[in-house]
């Protein structure tokens, strides 16, 4: 098997919000809205009654023939209503003074934009543009100072700033030229995506907006596009009304003695070291593809290292630089969705080359290996992370209301846990238990007095009461303290002790336990077992299972450590994905229960129609066993 690995270079796929020939503020004199239109700094003004030709020269300190010309529309006289642009005249103004008590500083620095800057300090784009009304934010000039309002930071989320962004779009538009229009640059859009909506070309959209190459096109530029006719945008709204149908994310089949091209995107190190986790999931990767090997297929796998960092720009370099991912059967990653995107977007339709003159397109599948997608709708995707949604399907039979259901709380509550469970059970009815620690040495001083005859209350920390009767129990733990977690568990498997030393009935039962127990480090793992608890877990390996045990061996053998959740989850992606490329019809896309090692995965398309990637479906059960035995559903 041929291996190569590179490092690629810092680019973005597909754009990430900015400003393109364009500006916005509010005078501090006037409170009138301010754009910038190709490099020239306009006041908006909406036409009020009593406003005329002289009394706005007057007002904005231009000429009435300057408005004339820069508002053909107003050729027939004012008219109430109107949306005008009169070229911002400096006479009379003055630099507002910032205090550094009040303001901290920018200085812009190349890939720097309005919108950037904004989410860097988690400001708003309103309040960037009032306090720096004489920046063409549009082309933000390396080098310059921007002033950042300090008590502004921290006030505004990102959905907050796109809706500003979009509102001065629309202010854009109203004093746009008959020829053009204003576009919001939307997640996932690069400079070819406009330019065929549009269209025009790419290079005349990038000489449109004083652009000279396509990276510059980010996320949330507002730019200049060519104005559609209205026949065009009627026949638009025609064919995004029309019934969809939807592309089928096959695989394209591979013969047996054909080559895979297998490209795999991960932050695998920054600054010379090495992200022990990804590197895990590369070893698991090799391995797996070497299993594939075995069974008479190769492959070329190339590794690109998209840095440990959260980093779109590289992704760019890659699918528009690197001829190798062009040509790639199978793309695995990258890690984080927000490069992800771009990535599904490249995969859809990629044009190949079957030995005849014409060129045909082929979609290719794409694996995100470890996120929960939220926003990713490409149904070339396939997330190997279980989703959310089936999380408990297999567990809902402990809630069925054929057991008894007892939370037990403490000082501190997990409340996302609590409100899992309750969401699980419906109407089925529970009972609640606080759970109080004592000193052992006070319990045993309240059962001695007890057997002395005396009336003691019972302890806070005895659970013995919970285990009478016969029915079957299922007990929640809601605590969200790894130590008070620890410290139920074994309150819970020391009255199971003391009632069945002492004759006493005890009900069975089991402990649902939180998925976030396998984060804890010092809770005592035998506790498991002794209280029966049913586990839910993403990922779930048994040492004791032969196939498991060989992938340790041969991993030891191979990279000389311990193999990792991301070894196996790495080993995993290589025999489904790769084994797929050479099934007539892909086991991935058809729902088939999938077991490469030791967790099964199904892969499903959502029921809705706005999500269309392809999910596992498959969270792991885990029961611990009294008997010392580990099971899994």
């Amino acid at each position: 098997m041929k291996m190569n690995i590179r490092r690629a270079t810092v680019a973005i796929l597909c754009s990430i919000f900015l400003g393109c020939g364009w500006g916005y503020a509010l005078s501090q004199q006037e409170q009138e809205q301010i754009v910038y239109i190709d490099g020239v700094r306009y006041i908006v003004h909406e036409v009020v009654k009593n406003d005329t030709l002289y009394g706005l020269s007057k007002r904005y300190g231009v000429s009435m023939e300057e408005i004339e010309s820069s508002n053909p529309v107003i050729a027939n006289g004012l008219k109430i209503g109107q949306t005008l642009k009169i070229k911002y005249s400096e006479q009379g103004q003055k630099p507002a003074k910032r205090s550094k008590k009040h303001y901290t500083t920018h200085v812009v620095k190349r890939g720097d934009t309005l919108y950037s800057i904004s989410r860097k300090y988690a400001i708003s784009v309103d309040a960037l543009l009032e306090d720096n009304n004489n920046v063409d934010q549009a082309h933000l000039a390396i080098g310059s100072v921007l002033y950042i309002r300090r008590s502004e930071m921290g006030q505004t989320d990102e959905q907050e700033a796109k809706q500003e962004i979009v509102k001065h779009s629309e202010t854009m538009n109203s004093v746009a030229d008959a020829e053009y229009a204003y576009h919001v640059v939307h997640s996932g859009e690069c400079a070819a995506d406009i330019s065929q909506r549009f269209a025009t070309t790419t290079e005349e959209l990038l000489a449109l907006n004083r652009m000279h190459n396509e990276a510059d096109v980010r996320e949330g530029m507002i730019i200049k596009v060519p104005k559609l006719s209205e026949e065009a945008l009627a026949e638009r709204e025609q064919a995004a009304n029309a019934p969809q149908q939807s592309q089928a994310a096959g695989f394209h089949h591979l013969a047996a003695h054909q080559p895979a091209n297998i490209a795999l995107l991960l932050p695998i190190g920054k600054s010379g070291k090495l992200v022990p986790n990804y590197m895990d999931f590369y070893q698991g990767f090799l391995l797996g593809a070497d299993r594939i090997r075995k069974e008479g297929h190769s492959a070329t796998i190339q590794l690109y290292n998209t840095d440990a960092t959260e980093n779109p720009e590289k992704i760019k370099t890659i699918l528009e630089e690197d001829e190798f991912i062009g040509s790639a059967d199978l793309i695995v990653g990258p890690i984080y969705e927000n490069e992800l995107i771009p990535v599904a977007n490249f995969a859809e339709n990629r044009p190949y080359f079957d030995g005849s003159l014409e060129t045909k397109y082929r979609s290719v599948p794409v694996v995100s290996p470890l996120a929960n997608l939220t926003q990713t709708m490409s149904d070339v995707v396939f997330q190997m992370s279980p989703v959310v949604e089936s999380k408990y399907d297999k567990v809902r039979s402990l809630f069925d209301g054929s057991r008894r259901v007892v939370f037990i709380t403490s000082d501190t509550t997990d409340d996302a846990f609590a409100g899992e469970v309750r969401e699980i059970l419906g109407a089925v009815p529970y009972t609640t238990h606080h759970y109080i620690y004592e000193h052992p040495s006070i319990i045993e001083k309240r059962m001695k007095d007890r057997e002395a005859g005396a009336i003691v209350p019972d302890s806070p920390s005895d659970l013995s009461p919970l285990l009478e009767g016969e029915r079957e129990t299922v007990f929640v733990i809601l605590s969200a303290s790894e130590t008070e977690v620890d410290r139920i568990l074994a309150a819970l498997a020391s009255a199971n002790i003391s009632r069945t030393a002492r004759s006493q009935s005890v009900a069975p039962f089991v402990v649902f336990g939180n998925s976030r127990w396998n984060r804890y480090r010092n809770i005592d793992r035998s506790l498991f077992f002794s209280n029966n608890v049913v586990m839910l877990s993403t990922y779930h390996v048994d040492h004791s299972n032969t196939a498991v045990r060989d992938f340790i061996a041969k991993y030891v053998k191979a990279f000389g450590s311990i193999p990792s959740l991301y070894s196996y989850r790495g080993y995993d992606a290589a025999v489904i994905f790769i084994r797929s490329l050479y099934d007539d019809k892909s086991k991935a896309t058809t729902g088939e229960r999938l077991i490469p090692l030791q967790t099964p995965y199904t892969f499903e398309q959502n029921a809705t129609d706005s999500v269309r990637l392809r999910a596992n479906r498959e969270w792991v059960r885990v029961n611990y066993n009294s008997n010392f035995t580990i099971t899994t559903e």
